[in-house]
């Protein structure tokens, strides 16, 4: 995890054998659920939560008490620049999400149509 992400607090869902351990990194402000703690949460209510694929982070959105939530999946890396730095998606995304935009898509990480890169997933071409 990039270490820009420390300023940024944590919602971790865990998805697949609740007894695993997972490690969080020293300094991160962060809260950590498994299918344990959202049984305990929902209780009756808990088939709504999908643990069968990667739907389970949607159970973030319920209890972030933040403006802003930005999900990602285990199997995404930190995006690196044409030059091998680390890009700070989420800063970048923020800034984007505050930008004037028309009711078009758009690319939240960087311009897709510079050459060598591509659309970002879930983006519409």
């Amino acid at each position: 995890m990039a270490e820009y992400s420390k300023q940024y607090h944590l919602i971790i869902v865990q998805e697949g054998d609740p007894s695993k351990e997972i490690k969080v990194l020293e300094g991160f402000d962060y809260e950590l659920y498994n299918r344990n703690n959202i049984n305990r949460i929902l209780g009756p209510k808990t088939s709504c939560i999908s643990f069968k694929d990667p739907t389970c982070r949607c159970f973030s959105y319920m209890v972030s008490k933040k403006k802003y939530i930005f999900t990602i999946d285990d199997d995404c890396f930190v995006a690196e620049d044409p030059s091998g730095k680390d890009i700070n998606a989420l800063e970048q995304h923020i800034k984007n999400l505050l930008s004037p935009s028309t009711a078009f898509f758009f690319n939240t990480l960087y311009d897709p149509y510079r050459e060598g890169a591509d659309f970002v997933r879930g983006c519409p071409l």
